[in-house]
Order: C-alpha cells, then sequence, then structure tokens
C-alpha cells in the first residue's frame, strides 16, 4: 500500500513537533539534554544495567556513554558499583537525586503529550491507541530497537506486559 504523502509529512510534523517540546522542557525544568535524560530514566528505570547496555539502547558510542555517566556521577545522579555477576563490571544505578531528576523529566514529557492529546475527544483516543500500537508495533525489529524505542516511557503508564514494543520484540526472539 503506498502511503498518503501528506499523512506520513503530518506525522512526521507531529513526531519532531513532539520531541522538541519535550527537549525544551527538560532543559528548562531539569537541565542537560536528550541523552542525559534517556540515560537517566533508563537508569533508575532498570537498575544494575552496564555501560556496554547503555550504550546500546542510547546508540552511544563506549566512549561517549562513559564521559556521560562519569558526568552523572559527579552530578550526584547516577552511582557505580561492582557488579555482582561479573566483578570486573560496573553497574549503574540511580541515586535519591537521580529518581528526583526522572521524576522531572517524565513530568515534563507527559505535559507536552497531555497538551498534544488535548485536542482529543475520548473514541478519538482510544482509535490513536489502537493505530499507534500498530504503529510501534510494525517499527519494532528486534530488542535493541525496543530498547532505544522505550528509552524515555514511563513504565508506570505503559508496563512491559502490555507495551506493543516490548511484545513485539519478545515475538521477534522467539
Amino acid at each position: 500500500m503506498q502511503t498518503n504523502n501528506r499523512i506520513a509529512n503530518l506525522l512526521g510534523a507531529l513526531a519532531l513537533a513532539l520531541t522538541d517540546e519535550f527537549y525544551s522542557a527538560i532543559r528548562k525544568r531539569a537541565s542537560g539534554g536528550p541523552s542525559e535524560a534517556a540515560s537517566l530514566v533508563e537508569i533508575a528505570t532498570w537498575p544494575n544495567e552496564t555501560i556496554d547496555s547503555l550504550s546500546r539502547t542510547l546508540r552511544l558510542s563506549a566512549a561517549g556513554t562513559t564521559r556521560l555517566v562519569d558526568r552523572l556521577v559527579r552530578e550526584g545522579l547516577v552511582r557505580r558499583e561492582v557488579s555482582d555477576a561479573d566483578r570486573r563490571a560496573r553497574t549503574l544505578s540511580a541515586t535519591e537525586a537521580g529518581r528526583a531528576r526522572v521524576a522531572v523529566i517524565l513530568a515534563a514529557r507527559r505535559e507536552v503529550l497531555d497538551r498534544a492529546l488535548a485536542q482529543l475527544g475520548s473514541k478519538d483516543r482510544s482509535t490513536l491507541e489502537l493505530l499507534l500500537e500498530r504503529m510501534l508495533t510494525a517499527m519494532t525489529s528486534d530488542r535493541e530497537t525496543c530498547d532505544h524505542t522505550c528509552r524515555l516511557c514511563d513504565l508506570d503508564n505503559c508496563p512491559p506486559d502490555v507495551c506493543p514494543v516490548e511484545q513485539a520484540a519478545r515475538e521477534k526472539d522467539r
């Protein structure tokens, strides 16, 4: 089926508008940029993650991820700890200050999304939810794509057992 160019263009414009608004909101309220926000959310959501795993999720180089984590450690937002599984490896966890920053980041994200969704009635929201689930499923090709796509998600609102991206990744893993 050929894509309706206008629909694709509108979707692309909306995606960029939401992203720009979100990053602007976190810079104002939580400081830092997109990679810092994503890394903090990821580390707080999945404690004991390694720098290697975080690097794959963020799609940053190992050196870039290490520099980012070093900065977060210096700011008191993240802790490095010795891994129980591999004494040579270090795992990451959010400090109390880091978890507080994540709450601000997710609140800023939610405000931007709520503003966009406020234009829709309940029937339109239900339809949009189904369409978004289908589109996200189609865009999820593997576990790495899943982790990258959901790097800023609020798992309280879309836990892994109902997340279409997670479900698609699990299906691909089989």
